[in-house]
């Protein structure tokens, strides 16, 4: 995590299955420094920063010059950046081309076509061709509260002309889901997109859910290493439910702990941040900044459930997206109707525990936060200064969680190899 103290240690989740516990120095230059703790698991490469430097953002077409790249150098000095994650990558070409255009945008319209207008599907169509045909992009016409920073964010690159494939990867995906909204008139209507993919979504891992939930209720915050070294795994493997990823045909099957393939855990260091003595303020405060919904918002419930009911943890909250965003990332409505779900549709362990949350949540133990941030294309060393200040001085823990937010921690900057797996 980027603005922490050194008290503080950061998590981030993968969708493929990566976890990494970082902690940073208050003074130092933002936003990398070494990381104090890692889980990866197996098809995961984890980064690795040889040295202090300070990576700012990239600014299109243009090399960069960083001040305090080095934290001893306080002149300026030009570094040569990590290569970018953009469209030389096969994956991320396959993203832009065929894979979001015809299957995520197709399936989407297909969700909703007993809903949506004609005007509002073609609206969706022509996002999707333009970008198969990698045409030039254009600003945020929908006047919504947050088109002046987007437009910000885009105005360079509108500038100068650029294609959809122009742009580094972080800002094109993020800017495709802020198009579908305004395609679909999201601000006069509030309508979401991708509501019955997530209800699905979570429909079909009744299983995992299941699991996660027992856990939760034989566990009942019992506080030592092995209950707490259970719930966090859980937690990580829930994060492959990413539904912008895989289908409603394969979701199901996803989540399912494998700890065999863990090669590199440093979970003890997260214990030792939630057990020493000193916390941050009065009470000790555990943020996440959460992905999915589904199986995934069921697990960090689970590993919330179990901070709280410890009693080692005082307050726990949820940074999640303020609109729907990445097919399937979490909404506060999203967990309302998850906590739901558990009350009433999965079994007597599970309405426990749903009850228990439902509980945290009027207590205000369990707090539900819009972040716009984690909606933007902004990397993470552009956080609000209102967050970063929030986060400095009133938290202990920060679980930072999925793919986007990988993405934001680089800076769309594509990590070293480390082939030792370590920090």
């Amino acid at each position: 995590m980027v603005v922490f103290p050194a008290r503080s240690v950061a998590a981030w989740g993968f969708s493929f299955g990566i976890i990494i516990f970082f902690a940073y120095y208050s003074t130092a230059p933002l936003p990398l420094r070494r990381p104090v703790a890692q889980i990866v698991t197996r098809g995961s490469v984890a980064p690795r920063f040889s040295s202090p430097k300070r990576i700012f953002k990239p600014w299109f077409g243009k090399t960069r010059t960083c001040q305090r790249a080095i934290s001893q150098n306080k002149d300026v000095i030009e570094v040569e950046l990590p290569k970018f994650l953009d469209c030389e990558y096969p994956f991320i070409l396959d993203t832009l081309t065929n894979r979001v255009p015809n299957k995520i945008i197709a399936r989407t319209i297909e969700y909703n076509k007993d809903t949506l207008t004609d005007d509002q599907v073609k609206r969706l169509e022509q996002i999707a061709q333009e970008m198969k045909d990698n045409c030039e992009i254009r600003l945020i016409e929908d006047g919504a509260l947050d088109a002046k920073e987007w437009n910000s964010l885009l105005t360079p690159y509108a500038d100068a002309n650029a294609k959809w494939s122009d742009l580094p990867w972080l800002v094109w995906e993020t800017y495709l889901y802020r198009r579908m909204l305004e395609a679909s008139d999201y601000w006069s209507s509030r309508y979401d997109l991708f509501a019955l993919e997530k209800s699905e979504g979570l429909k079909t891992s009744h299983d995992q859910v299941q699991q996660r939930m027992q856990v939760s209720s034989k566990l009942g915050g019992q506080w030592t290493w092995e209950s707490f070294r259970t719930v966090l795994l859980l937690d990580l493997w829930g994060n492959q439910a990413d539904a912008s990823l895989f289908s409603l045909d394969t979701i199901g099957s996803k989540g399912t702990q494998d700890n065999d393939n863990l090669i590199s855990d440093d979970s003890p260091k997260v214990w030792q941040a939630l057990t020493r003595s000193e916390k941050i303020s009065g009470n000790r405060k555990v943020v996440f900044f959460n992905d999915n919904a589904g199986l995934e918002i069921v697990s960090d419930l689970s590993l919330a459930h179990f901070l709280l009911k410890s009693g080692q943890v005082q307050t726990v909250e949820f940074k999640v997206k303020p609109y729907p965003f990445f097919v399937s990332d979490a909404t506060p409505k999203d967990v309302e109707e998850t906590i739901e779900y558990l009350k009433t549709e999965a079994g007597e362990e599970s309405r426990i525990v749903g009850e228990e949350l439902s509980t945290f949540l009027a207590q205000g133990k369990l707090k539900l936060i819009q972040e716009e941030f984690l909606a933007s294309g902004l990397a993470m060393w552009e956080m609000p200064e209102a967050l970063r200040e929030e986060l400095k001085t009133t938290t202990d823990l920060v679980i930072v969680k999925g793919d986007l937010m990988y993405r934001k921690l680089l800076g769309n900057l594509n990590p070293i190899p480390n082939p030792n797996n370590q920090p």
